[in-house]
Protein backbone atom coordinates (compact mmCIF):
# COMPACT_ATOMS: atom_id res chain seq x y z
CA UNK A 1 0.00 0.00 0.00
CA UNK A 2 1.48 3.33 -0.97
CA UNK A 3 1.42 6.25 1.49
CA UNK A 4 -1.39 8.08 -0.29
CA UNK A 5 -3.65 5.01 -0.14
CA UNK A 6 -2.81 4.52 3.55
CA UNK A 7 -3.59 8.18 4.19
CA UNK A 8 -6.98 7.94 2.46
CA UNK A 9 -7.98 4.58 3.91
CA UNK A 10 -6.80 5.01 7.49
CA UNK A 11 -5.62 8.48 8.44
CA UNK A 12 -8.47 10.43 6.88
CA UNK A 13 -11.18 7.88 7.63
CA UNK A 14 -10.23 7.53 11.31
CA UNK A 15 -9.95 11.31 11.59
CA UNK A 16 -13.41 11.83 9.99
CA UNK A 17 -14.90 9.20 12.31
CA UNK A 18 -13.52 11.11 15.30
CA UNK A 19 -14.74 14.46 13.90
CA UNK A 20 -18.27 13.05 13.93
CA UNK A 21 -17.91 11.98 17.58
CA UNK A 22 -15.32 14.19 19.30
CA UNK A 23 -16.27 12.70 22.69
CA UNK A 24 -15.37 9.15 21.61
CA UNK A 25 -12.01 8.24 23.13
CA UNK A 26 -11.71 5.03 21.10
CA UNK A 27 -12.14 6.88 17.81
CA UNK A 28 -9.74 9.59 18.95
CA UNK A 29 -7.03 7.09 19.84
CA UNK A 30 -7.59 5.17 16.58
CA UNK A 31 -7.15 8.44 14.68
CA UNK A 32 -3.96 9.21 16.62
CA UNK A 33 -2.54 5.73 15.94
CA UNK A 34 -3.05 5.97 12.19
CA UNK A 35 -1.88 9.62 12.01
CA UNK A 36 1.36 8.70 13.76
CA UNK A 37 1.93 5.44 11.89
CA UNK A 38 1.59 7.33 8.64
CA UNK A 39 5.26 8.19 9.31
CA UNK A 40 6.21 4.50 9.27
CA UNK A 41 4.14 3.86 6.18
CA UNK A 42 5.70 6.81 4.35
CA UNK A 43 9.28 6.15 5.37
CA UNK A 44 9.24 2.38 4.85
CA UNK A 45 7.43 2.57 1.53
CA UNK A 46 9.81 5.10 0.06
CA UNK A 47 12.87 3.43 1.54
CA UNK A 48 11.98 0.38 -0.55
CA UNK A 49 10.31 1.94 -3.60
CA UNK A 50 11.74 5.43 -4.14
CA UNK A 51 14.64 6.26 -1.79
CA UNK A 52 15.00 9.72 -3.36
CA UNK A 53 11.83 10.78 -1.47
CA UNK A 54 13.56 10.25 1.88
CA UNK A 55 17.18 10.84 0.91
CA UNK A 56 17.37 13.92 3.14
CA UNK A 57 17.01 11.78 6.26
CA UNK A 58 19.63 9.53 7.87
CA UNK A 59 17.01 7.13 9.18
CA UNK A 60 13.42 6.86 10.44
CA UNK A 61 14.32 8.61 13.70
CA UNK A 62 15.64 11.59 11.73
CA UNK A 63 12.40 11.62 9.72
CA UNK A 64 10.36 11.68 12.94
CA UNK A 65 12.37 14.68 14.17
CA UNK A 66 11.61 16.44 10.89
CA UNK A 67 7.89 15.76 11.33
CA UNK A 68 7.99 17.02 14.92
CA UNK A 69 9.46 20.28 13.60
CA UNK A 70 6.78 20.54 10.90
CA UNK A 71 3.89 20.04 13.32
CA UNK A 72 3.64 21.36 16.84
CA UNK A 73 1.36 18.43 17.74
CA UNK A 74 3.14 15.52 16.03
CA UNK A 75 5.04 14.47 19.17
CA UNK A 76 1.81 14.57 21.18
CA UNK A 77 0.08 12.36 18.64
CA UNK A 78 3.09 10.02 18.76
CA UNK A 79 2.79 9.81 22.56
CA UNK A 80 -0.93 9.09 22.38
CA UNK A 81 -0.37 6.40 19.74
CA UNK A 82 2.31 4.81 21.91
CA UNK A 83 0.02 5.01 24.95
CA UNK A 84 -2.48 2.82 23.15
CA UNK A 85 -0.49 -0.30 23.98
CA UNK A 86 -0.73 0.61 27.68
CA UNK A 87 -4.51 1.02 27.67
CA UNK A 88 -5.89 -1.64 29.97
CA UNK A 89 -9.47 -1.61 31.11
CA UNK A 90 -10.41 -3.55 34.21
CA UNK A 91 -14.13 -4.28 34.19
CA UNK A 92 -14.31 -3.32 37.88
CA UNK A 93 -13.08 0.20 37.16
CA UNK A 94 -14.86 3.09 35.51
CA UNK A 95 -11.70 4.78 34.28
CA UNK A 96 -8.51 4.13 32.40
CA UNK A 97 -5.16 5.56 33.45
CA UNK A 98 -2.17 6.02 31.17
CA UNK A 99 0.12 7.90 33.51
CA UNK A 100 3.39 6.56 32.10
CA UNK A 101 3.05 8.63 28.92
CA UNK A 102 2.00 11.97 30.34
CA UNK A 103 -0.76 12.21 27.75
CA UNK A 104 -4.01 10.82 29.05
CA UNK A 105 -3.85 10.51 32.80
CA UNK A 106 -7.31 9.10 33.29
CA UNK A 107 -10.54 8.91 31.40
CA UNK A 108 -13.73 8.62 33.38
CA UNK A 109 -16.67 7.12 31.52
CA UNK A 110 -19.95 8.57 32.68
CA UNK A 111 -23.52 7.94 31.69
CA UNK A 112 -23.83 11.01 29.46
CA UNK A 113 -20.30 11.42 28.21
CA UNK A 114 -16.63 11.37 29.03
CA UNK A 115 -14.57 13.54 31.29
CA UNK A 116 -10.84 13.58 31.38
CA UNK A 117 -9.66 13.64 34.98
CA UNK A 118 -10.30 17.15 36.29
CA UNK A 119 -10.29 18.57 32.77
CA UNK A 120 -13.92 18.58 31.74
CA UNK A 121 -14.21 20.64 28.60
CA UNK A 122 -17.24 21.31 26.52
CA UNK A 123 -17.58 22.32 22.89
CA UNK A 124 -21.09 23.41 21.89
CA UNK A 125 -22.52 21.62 24.90
CA UNK A 126 -20.75 18.31 24.22
CA UNK A 127 -17.85 16.62 25.91
CA UNK A 128 -14.66 16.61 23.91
CA UNK A 129 -11.54 14.53 24.48
CA UNK A 130 -8.64 16.57 25.74
CA UNK A 131 -5.19 15.54 26.83
CA UNK A 132 -2.66 17.10 29.14
CA UNK A 133 0.91 17.52 27.98
CA UNK A 134 3.91 17.04 30.24
CA UNK A 135 3.89 20.83 30.69
CA UNK A 136 0.30 20.60 31.99
CA UNK A 137 -1.16 22.27 28.93
CA UNK A 138 -4.66 21.05 28.07
CA UNK A 139 -5.31 20.48 24.37
CA UNK A 140 -8.33 19.20 22.47
CA UNK A 141 -7.34 15.96 20.78
CA UNK A 142 -9.38 16.95 17.73
CA UNK A 143 -7.37 20.17 17.37
CA UNK A 144 -4.08 18.27 17.48
CA UNK A 145 -5.28 15.66 15.00
CA UNK A 146 -6.58 18.28 12.61
CA UNK A 147 -3.15 19.90 12.48
CA UNK A 148 -1.26 16.60 12.01
CA UNK A 149 -3.67 15.31 9.34
CA UNK A 150 -3.30 18.63 7.52
CA UNK A 151 0.48 18.30 7.69
CA UNK A 152 0.25 14.87 6.06
CA UNK A 153 -1.99 16.13 3.26
CA UNK A 154 0.62 18.80 2.47
CA UNK A 155 3.48 16.28 2.53
CA UNK A 156 1.64 13.96 0.17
Amino acid sequence: MNPYDFYCAFVEENYYDFCKEPDNVRKGINAAVSAFHMADQYFNYYEKNDPSKISGFKDRKDFLKYLANKSKYFTDIQSIANAYKHLYLNSNLSYVSIASTGCIESIIFEKDGITVDGCDQFDNGKFVVIYTTKKSKKIKLLEALEEVVSMWSKIL
